[in-house]
């Protein structure tokens, strides 16, 4: 079989599992429905027996409330965790959005990557970490420093599965993996048992919560040990599935360390990127895609101890 042949089949495999997750997600909302009918027809059974006016009048209105009442379980936008960059893009990232984080070392992506894990645990909103070329434990003490330090608040989201990792990082170095919880796996290159771990997470966040965060740590790691056509399929096949499942991902990307194709080539499988500089000691950053921003021109970083603000969006802009 041709690799072309095969370059179909899995394009016919992903479209097939965005079908089946759409109807699990159709099932699951008739299902929610049918828990909400349920539960009028019991409180309209008890209407017809209660003889109290006072407490029929506050059943009706119970029901009239529950049939006006919008549950809103998916927003449409997930904070940043940075509140100039939600601002930015127009009050934050679109639900199901992946985007990548370009730039240097001490840039400003880390800030950005980290603060976006840490809302997900101010707000109780599953993420999964894919450690690929760091410790778990450096991760988990940026996160708590952004918290205030408070590693025993990310310590107790591990053990409630609000925070997961996926650690293929402790086998490459050859020691156990710091955290009971993480899902270990032996190598970058096993991309199948990467993607089978993630789909089993996902299935279980989505099936949950009904949507999740995911930030790897980082692409960086994969380029050089994957070939060019293995790499780009398995970043398309992990991007396409994330949209299914409700997922809004981050990945950071280490720039100037590859040819500029394969940034390009990256950045166009995602639905945006988020690109920092540094120009005469100062940092910058701008947003490419992810629909409609505020401005899509150079914007001074001003760094703070555990985030960064921004300059005008008007007035501060380098090109």
């Amino acid at each position: 079989m041709s690799e072309l042949e095969l370059d179909e089949i899995n394009k016919k495999i992903i479209e097939l599992e965005e079908v089946r997750n759409s109807i699990g997600k159709e099932i699951k909302r008739a299902q929610e429905k049918q828990k909400e009918l349920d539960n009028i027809i019991v409180k309209l059974k008890s209407l017809t027996a209660e003889k109290d006016e006072g407490k029929k009048s506050a059943i009706v209105q119970e029901i009239s409330l529950g049939n006006t009442a919008e549950k809103k379980t998916i927003e449409d936008r997930l904070s940043s965790g940075i509140k100039k960059v939600d601002e930015l893009m127009l009050g934050g990232i679109p639900v199901s959005s992946n985007l990548v984080l370009f730039g240097p070392p001490f840039s400003g992506k880390e800030t950005l990557a980290y603060n976006f894990a840490a809302q997900s645990i101010l707000e109780e909103v599953p993420i999964v970490i894919i450690a690929a070329d760091k410790d778990i434990r450096q991760i988990k003490k940026e996160i708590a420093r952004i918290l205030g330090d408070d590693l025993e608040l990310v310590d107790k989201m591990e053990a409630k599965r609000i925070l997961r990792f996926v650690d293929l990082y402790s086998k490459s170095i050859q020691m156990s993996s710091p955290s009971k919880y993480a899902v270990v796996i032996d190598n970058v290159t096993n991309v199948s048992s990467l993607m089978k771990s993630l789909d089993s997470i996902a299935t279980e966040l989505e099936a949950s919560y009904g949507y999740y965060r995911m930030l790897f740590v980082s692409l960086t790691a994969y380029i050089p040990q994957l070939d060019e056509k293995l790499l780009m399929r398995f970043i398309q096949q992990f991007v396409q599935k994330r949209k299914a499942e409700n997922g809004t991902a981050m990945y950071l990307l280490e720039y100037g360390l590859f040819e500029q194709k394969v940034y390009e080539t990256i950045s166009y499988m995602m639905d945006g990127a988020i690109e920092f500089k540094l120009a005469n000691s100062k940092q910058y950053i701008r947003i490419v895609g992810l629909g409609n921003v505020k401005s899509r021109e150079w914007i001074e970083v001003y760094p703070r101890p555990t985030t960064f603000d921004l300059g005008s969006f008007s007035l501060e802009r380098v090109r």
